[in-house]
C-alpha cells in the first residue's frame, strides 16, 4: 500500500490535507517509493509543501537520519523537475495561438535552497554502512472530546522517538517500535478511558511510543476534566509506570518521555523501572509486594510474545499482577509471526486467567506509515486478559 496523497472534492482545503500525508510520511521515515502523489497537483502545491518540510522548526530540531534524508530530497527533486517540465509543455500547448504577455507566464523555479540541502548530505554517507539511529515523528488524532471549549481544535498531535531503524541494536529487539505497539496505540486512542483516569502499567516498553501516548492523552483529560469556572486545579494525573528488562531500553524509554516535543515531558508521574518477568516464578512475592505498591489499574504490553521460551514468565507475571495486585485488566498486543508461538501463550494464559480478543481496525491511524518494517502486512492481535469469573 502506498502513502498516497489523492485530491477529493471539497478545494485547496482537502488539497492541504491529502499533501500534507508527505509531511507525515517524510517524518516517520516511510521509504519514498511508497509515497505517491497524484499528478493532479501542480508544481507549486507540491513546491509549497516540500518548501515547507524543509524549514519546518521540528523536523530541523528532530531531524529523520541523514541517509533516509538523501533519498528522500533526491525524490523530491526528481518529482519538481517532472511537474516543471510537464506543466511547461501543457503550457505551451494551450497558447500557441496566443501572443504571450508577462501575466501568461509561468515561473517554476525550483527554490535553491533544496538543492543546497540535498547536496550537505551527499559526502557523509559510507557505503554498506548499517542505517543510524534517527529521530522518527509519528502523528495522531486525539479524540474530540479531549478539546477544551475554548480550544482552536487541532489535527493532530505527534510523538518524536530516537530509535534504532536495524531489527536488532545493542543485543536487543527493544531500540525500535514495532507493529503491534501502533495497533495498540490506536485501540487507546479509541477507547479512551481505559487509560485517561487510570494508574498504568507498561510491560517492555521498548521505545516509549506507547508512554508517550498515554502521557498525552492522561493529560488531555487532566486539563479538560475540571470545570474552568469554578477556579478549582485539576487534579494530577495518574501514575504510569515504564518497564523493561534492559536497561539501555529502558534509558532510551526515559529519553524519549523526555524530549521536550512531547507531551509526556510534563506529565508529573512517570516511573521508569527495571523488571524481570522471571522474578514472577523466582520471586513472586517480590513481584506481588512492587505491583501492590503501585496501585496499577490497567496492564498493556505490546509484541512481548514473540519468543516462546518468554510464555511462561510473562504468563507468570500476568497472574500474579491480575490476581495479587490492583490491575482489573491487561490489553496484550501481539504480531502473529508465528501461529505456534501464539497458540502456546493462549493455551498457557486461559489455564490462569480468562482471555478475550478485541477487535480493532488494522488500516487506521498509524499502520500505513509503517510501510519498510520487517513486520509489514503481518496481523496484529490484541487480547484483554482478566481473572477468572
Amino acid at each position: 500500500m502506498s502513502v498516497s496523497a489523492t485530491r477529493r472534492t471539497g478545494g485547496a482545503s482537502d488539497a492541504k490535507v491529502y499533501l500534507l500525508r508527505v509531511l507525515h510520511a517524510y517524518s516517520a521515515l516511510v521509504p519514498p517509493r511508497h509515497i505517491t502523489i497524484p499528478p493532479i497537483f501542480s508544481f507549486s502545491d507540491v513546491h509549497d509543501l516540500l518548501i515547507g518540510i524543509l524549514l519546518n522548526d521540528h523536523l530541523s530540531k528532530y531531524p529523520p537520519a541523514r541517509e533516509y534524508q538523501r533519498g528522500f530530497w533526491k525524490w523530491a527533486l526528481e518529482k519538481l523537475e517532472n511537474l516543471s517540465k510537464n506543466e511547461e509543455v501543457g503550457f505551451t500547448s494551450t497558447i500557441i495561438h496566443v501572443v504571450l504577455s508577462p501575466s501568461h507566464m509561468q515561473d517554476n523555479e525550483i527554490d535553491e535552497r533544496m538543492y543546497q540541502h540535498y547536496t550537505t548530505l551527499i559526502p557523509s554517507l559510507c557505503a554498506n554502512a548499517l542505517p543510524s539511529d534517527s529521530y522518527i515523528t509519528h502523528y495522531w488524532n486525539p479524540p474530540d472530546r479531549s478539546f477544551s471549549a475554548d480550544e482552536v481544535k487541532r489535527t493532530h498531535e505527534t510523538i518524536t522517538l530516537f530509535e534504532s531503524r536495524t531489527t536488532i541494536a545493542a543485543g536487543t529487539t527493544g531500540l525500535r517500535t514495532w507493529r503491534a505497539s501502533f495497533a495498540l496505540a490506536q485501540y487507546l486512542i479509541e477507547h479512551t478511558d481505559l487509560v485517561a483516569h487510570h494508574t498504568v502499567l507498561e510491560l517492555g516498553s521498548g521505545t516509549g511510543f506507547l508512554g508517550i501516548l498515554i502521557a498525552s492523552l492522561q493529560l488531555r483529560f487532566d486539563l479538560t476534566s475540571a470545570d474552568p469556572t469554578d477556579g478549582a486545579q485539576s487534579a494530577s494525573p495518574p501514575t504510569i509506570y515504564l518497564t523493561d528488562v534492559n536497561p539501555c531500553v529502558l534509558d532510551r524509554c526515559q529519553h524519549n518521555m523526555e524530549l521536550a516535543c512531547n507531551r509526556s515531558s510534563c506529565h508529573p508521574n512517570i516511573e521508569y523501572r527495571l523488571l524481570d518477568w522471571c522474578d514472577a516464578i523466582s520471586s513472586p512475592d517480590s513481584l506481588a509486594s512492587f505491583l501492590a505498591n503501585t496501585d496499577v489499574e490497567i496492564i498493556l504490553g505490546a509484541d512481548v510474545v514473540f519468543d516462546p521460551t518468554m510464555v511462561p514468565p510473562l504468563v507468570a507475571t500476568l497472574s500474579v499482577a491480575l490476581s495479587q495486585g490492583t490491575a482489573q485488566m491487561a490489553l496484550i498486543g501481539i504480531t502473529i509471526r508465528n501461529q505456534a508461538t501464539l497458540s502456546y501463550f493462549l493455551e498457557e494464559i486461559k489455564k490462569a486467567l480468562m482471555v478475550v480478543e478485541v477487535q480493532h481496525p488494522m488500516e487506521d491511524g498509524f499502520l500505513p506509515l509503517t510501510l519498510d518494517q520487517v513486520d509489514a502486512g503481518l496481523e496484529v492481535k490484541i487480547f484483554r486478559i482478566t481473572q477468572l469469573t
